[in-house]
C-alpha cells in the first residue's frame, strides 16, 4: 500500500482573497445613544428605496447598552436618571420626533413651562431601536483609532468613486472598512479615546479638546416614596447652595406621569461634595435628603408642615446614577463644578477627511447643542450631508 500523505496547502491568490473579504460598509456609526441611533434610523429608511439608495450601516456602541445619556431607573418606575425634558415651543425637531414616534409627554409638575417624556425620555431610544435590524448593532465595542487607507487598485468590492476607505480600529482587535463614519459621541471623549490617522484638522482638534460634555459630571439622585406626592409643588423644582456632605445644588418632581402609586423627588448633585465613598450610594442619597430638610426647616418664604418636612428623609427606595463614573459618558469622575451649558461651535460641526469623517454629537449642534434637540439636529445635518455626498 502507498504511504499516505497531507494533501498539499491551499494556495489563495491575492486577487481571490480580495475578493472574499468583507465588503466595505457605506457607513459606520460610533455611538448609539439618541443621535447614533437618529442616523442609523435614516439610514434604514433609505433600505426602503431602490437599490442605488441602498446604504449598508452598521452601530457600533463603547457600553452595554444603547440609549448614551438616555436612562430610566432599573426597576421600571419610569423615573430619569439622564436627560428628562423637552421644551416643544422652541424645540421643533424634537418635538417632530415625538410625534413620528408617537410618543406622550406631561407638563412637568412642577414646572409647566417644561415637558417630560411618559415612559421617560429612554422611550426615544426604545422605540427608534426597535426598528432597527439587531444584528446591524454591536455593543460593548469601543472604538480606538481611525485610520485612512488606500483603496486596492484590484479591490472589485468597492466603488470606483472613493480612493480611501476608513479602517475602524476596536478595542478588541477587530476592523471595520467602511467608505464614511459618523462619531455620534461627545467630541470630547472622541478626543480622549479615539486616535486619527492622519491627524484631524488642528482647528477641529482643538475644538474637540476644548468642548465640555453636558452634564456629564453631575449624578442625578431620585428619592423614591410608593405614595402619591405628599409635598407641595412649589418646594420640588429650586436650587441649593452645595457645600460639604451638601452635594446637591439643585431638586425638581421626578415623579412619574402615573403618581398615583409612586412619587419620587430627583437632584442633581456633585457627588464629590459627599463624603460618602464612590460606591455609597445610600449615603449620597441620605445627604440629599437631609440636605433638603434642612434648606425647608430654614427657609422661610414658605411655610412647609414638620410632617411634610419629615417624611422627605422617609423614602422607600432611591436611584443613583453616577455619570461621571460612566468611562464612555465623563472624562473626569470626581468634578469639583458642573460645566456651562455648551454653546455652538462651528469647528464642532465640520465634516473632516474630505467627508469621511463626520460629527453628530449633540454638542456637535449650531441650535441646540448638548440637550436632546441638539441631539436629533445634529443627526439630521448628518444625514443630510451624507445625501448630498451620495448625489
Amino acid at each position: 500500500m502507498a504511504p499516505t500523505s497531507n494533501p498539499p496547502p491551499t494556495i489563495i491568490s491575492q486577487e481571490l482573497n480580495n475578493m472574499m473579504s468583507p465588503k466595505p460598509y457605506d457607513v459606520v456609526i460610533v455611538g448609539g445613544g439618541l443621535s447614533g441611533l437618529l442616523v442609523a434610523h435614516q439610514l434604514q429608511l433609505l433600505q426602503q428605496g431602490m437599490p442605488p439608495n441602498k446604504k449598508s450601516w452598521r452601530l457600533l456602541e463603547a457600553r452595554p447598552t444603547l440609549g448614551g445619556r438616555l436612562e430610566n431607573d432599573a426597576v421600571g418606575n419610569d423615573i430619569d436618571l439622564g436627560g428628562a425634558w423637552i421644551w416643544p415651543m422652541h424645540q421643533p425637531r424634537i418635538s417632530n420626533l415625538v410625534k413620528s414616534l408617537g410618543i406622550n409627554t406631561f407638563a412637568q409638575p412642577d414646572d409647566p413651562s417644561s415637558t417630560r417624556i411618559e415612559g421617560g425620555a429612554v422611550e426615544f431610544v426604545k422605540r427608534i431601536a426597535k426598528m432597527l435590524p439587531s444584528d446591524h448593532i454591536q455593543t460593548s465595542s469601543p472604538v480606538v483609532g481611525c485610520k485612512r487607507v488606500p483603496v486596492e487598485t484590484n479591490d472589485t468590492c468597492t466603488s470606483a468613486d472613493l480612493s480611501q476607505l476608513v479602517t475602524i480600529q476596536l478595542e478588541s482587535g477587530e476592523e471595520i472598512n467602511t467608505k464614511h463614519v459618523v462619531l455620534a459621541a461627545p467630541p470630547k471623549l472622541v478626543s480622549k479615546h479615539i486616535t486619527f490617522d492622519p491627524p484631524l484638522a488642528s482647528d477641529k482638534a482643538r475644538a474637540m479638546e476644548k468642548s465640555q460634555t453636558w452634564m456629564a459630571g453631575v449624578t442625578k439622585v431620585a428619592l423614591v416614596y410608593n405614595s402619591p406626592r405628599f409635598w407641595p409643588l412649589s418646594i420640588s423644582n429650586g436650587g441649593f447652595y452645595p457645600g460639604p456632605n451638601r452635594p446637591a445644588f439643585q431638586v425638581y418632581d421626578g415623579s412619574p406621569e402615573d403618581d398615583t402609586s409612586v412619587s419620587a423627588l430627583t437632584f442633581f448633585t456633585l457627588s464629590s461634595l459627599s463624603n460618602a465613598a464612590p460606591d455609597d450610594d445610600a449615603t449620597l442619597a441620605r445627604h440629599c435628603a437631609e440636605q433638603m430638610t434642612v434648606h425647608l426647616s430654614s427657609n422661610s418664604r414658605d411655610y412647609v408642615p414638620d410632617t411634610v418636612v419629615q417624611k422627605i428623609t422617609a423614602y422607600d427606595s432611591f436611584h443613583v446614577k453616577r455619570w461621571p463614573m460612566e468611562k464612555y459618558i465623563s472624562e473626569d469622575v470626581t468634578p469639583k463644578r458642573v460645566n456651562p451649558h455648551p454653546e455652538p461651535v462651528p469647528a464642532l460641526a465640520k465634516s473632516e477627511w474630505d467627508g469621511q469623517i463626520l460629527f453628530a454629537g449633540t454638542e456637535t449642534d449650531l441650535s441646540s447643542p448638548g440637550v436632546m434637540e441638539g441631539a436629533v439636529g445634529a443627526a439630521m445635518r448628518v444625514v443630510d450631508e451624507l445625501k448630498k455626498l451620495w448625489q
